[in-house]
């Protein structure tokens, strides 16, 4: 998939948010495709640079608790994954300047999917050795269309603005199949509130 239509998906997401009566946006880096005990990690190199933006909380979705819905796009900085993704999110207030905010979505990527497997039959011993280097050092996420559970612990600095420590994670869940590296982003973001904030 190329960037162009990750962020013409981009595009129309943050568009159909401030229709959602979006309450805040949202833009930081990230450390890229780290080991977070359920991501292998270490393939990609270079930051993720994450934007978006994130309703607030919605009462017509009060059967599921009222979330928010989010929508984020990932660039890489060194050439590796790009996403788009789009979920439901819960705050959870501790008290007037701390929150936890954990959340749920689907995500698309622009990264490898399927490489060819080094166990295949008739390929030559050259082949087999090429396609099992490219296993041990190139990520594979198995699925164009991934899970995307993310999880922030936020600080409200004013009214307007706050800072966000945010986990991204993307992976099929093995519906993929068995070969499930995953990808996981960890970083700093920050928020800007321009409407309401319940």
């Amino acid at each position: 998939m190329s960037r162009g239509v990750i962020w013409g998906i981009v595009a129309v997401g943050l568009l159909w948010s401030g229709a959602a009566r979006a309450g805040e946006v949202f833009g930081g880096a990230y450390v890229h495709d780290i080991d977070d005990g359920i991501s292998y990690g270490k393939f990609e190199k270079g930051a993720q640079i994450v934007i978006g933006a994130r309703t607030t909380a919605l009462d017509e979705l009060a059967f599921l608790g009222k979330p928010r819905v989010h929508l984020l796009a990932g660039v890489n900085t060194a050439g590796g994954t790009n996403y788009a993704a789009t979920g439901l999110s819960w705050r959870f207030h501790l008290n007037d300047r701390l929150y936890v905010q954990p959340g749920i979505g689907v995500a698309i990527h622009d990264g490898r999917v399927n490489l060819p497997s080094p166990d295949a039959p008739g390929i030559t011993p050259e082949e087999r050795l090429k396609r099992l280097r490219d296993f041990q050092t190139k990520l594979d996420l198995g699925s164009r269309v991934l899970f995307e559970p993310e999880l922030s612990v936020g600080w409200r600095a004013t009214p307007r603005l706050s800072v966000e420590l945010s986990w991204i994670h993307m992976s099929h869940a093995q519906l993929a199949g068995s070969y499930n590296p995953g990808v996981g982003d960890v970083g700093v973001r920050l928020l800007y509130r321009y409407g309401l904030d319940r």
